[in-house]
């Protein structure tokens, strides 16, 4: 009997430390709305500093397009004594996101001396339940979108202006899905998880280079690359020679390395060492009543399962606002048809 109250506890603590630190790893959003509190873990003295839409420049390099993956439906041939009832395809992309469990990925830029802020890293983390599948979707932050009560501006500026509430209706009205849940983390949060974690190992699919931190030029890779703090935020973060659709590819890498990691680490015994770091630097609508419920759908989590989407050429296409911005038009069409792969599987 206690044996088995054992192992149930330490599988609480293993899919507990999973879910609240999926996020914990990526760098990590003119108009005249009102700005919304900032969040407890990025707390910095008023008033806030209104973002400047043209003060970001986009270096647009069109990158090829990722081989798609097809969904199947074919049920498994392997008999069950109970089989569970397979869920018929959902009619709509909507439809297909509200079986899921949709969590919102977050990472700030603001930096010590900085009052304002805004989500450069936007990723929303699609889990299902029915398959223990999950879908990483990064949408860039210089999306030009219709934000409600704002008007049209990134999208990394929804969350600053409205809160999570303004940048889930955002997503809701353009992507169909209305992620429940969110994690936000800023760049010190970052690096103190990764110390943790004694480093995390990165794969690097090809050779990157970039200005390291104003001490010289680093390069890393091709192959799997161990990174410390300062080296895993700079491998997120840099795109001097590359652009922000390729930026978003690492920033997945990272957070799957980070996930990889705990996924391998004692995590029963480093519980209340993460646990504070959790409550220091993150700020998210996950509350501990809402740990048992959720932790029950994840029980089928796999991180086999783990599947990468990413917004290439074909889904955004550059453009400068009268302003003189340099932003990302959305093709919405080709977005829609990404979608509906990630919220079927």
């Amino acid at each position: 009997m206690q044996q088995g109250m054992r192992v149930r506890v330490i599988v609480w603590f293993r899919w507990g430390l999973v879910l609240v630190l999926l996020a914990l790893g990526v760098e990590m959003a003119g108009c005249h709305a009102a700005p919304a509190p900032l969040p407890r873990a990025l707390a910095a003295p008023p008033p806030y500093a209104t973002p400047n839409p043209a003060a970001t420049v986009t270096p647009f390099l069109p990158l090829p397009p990722t081989a798609a993956w097809l969904p199947t439906w074919t049920p498994s041939s392997t008999p069950t004594p109970s089989p569970t009832p397979t869920l018929p395809p959902p009619k709509n992309l909507a439809e297909a996101f509200e079986r899921r469990v949709n969590i919102l990925l977050l990472g700030s830029d603001q930096r010590p001396w900085e009052v304002g802020f805004r989500t450069d890293t936007i990723i929303l983390a699609s889990y299902n339940p029915e398959t223990g599948a999950t879908s990483l979707i990064s949408f860039p932050r210089d999306l030009w979108l219709q934000i409600p009560g704002v008007g049209y501006n990134r999208i990394n500026t929804a969350m600053f202006y409205g809160g999570f509430d303004t940048l889930a209706e955002t997503m809701a009205i353009h992507f169909q899905v209305r992620p429940k849940y969110y994690i936000l983390v800023g760049h010190h949060g970052f690096k103190a998880i990764i110390e943790t974690l004694g480093g995390i190992d990165v794969y690097v699919p090809t050779r990157f280079c970039d200005n390291y931190y104003g001490r010289g030029f680093k390069c890393v890779g091709p192959g799997t690359v161990h990174m410390n703090a300062d080296e895993a935020l700079w491998y997120a973060r840099g795109r001097t020679y590359s652009n922000d659709l390729d930026r978003n590819r690492r920033q997945q890498a990272v957070l799957l390395a980070i996930l990889d990691a705990i996924m391998s680490m004692d995590g029963l015994r480093r519980a209340p060492e993460l646990y504070n770091l959790y409550r220091q630097w993150v700020d998210t609508n996950i509350r501990p009543g809402d740990l048992p419920g959720l932790l029950v759908k994840f029980r089928r989590f796999d991180p086999r399962k783990v599947k990468k989407y990413t917004f290439t050429a074909a889904h955004v296409y550059p453009w400068v606002t009268p302003g003189g911005a340099q932003v990302l038009l959305p093709n919405m069409s080709a977005i829609h048809e990404m979608l509906m792969e990630a919220a079927t599987r």
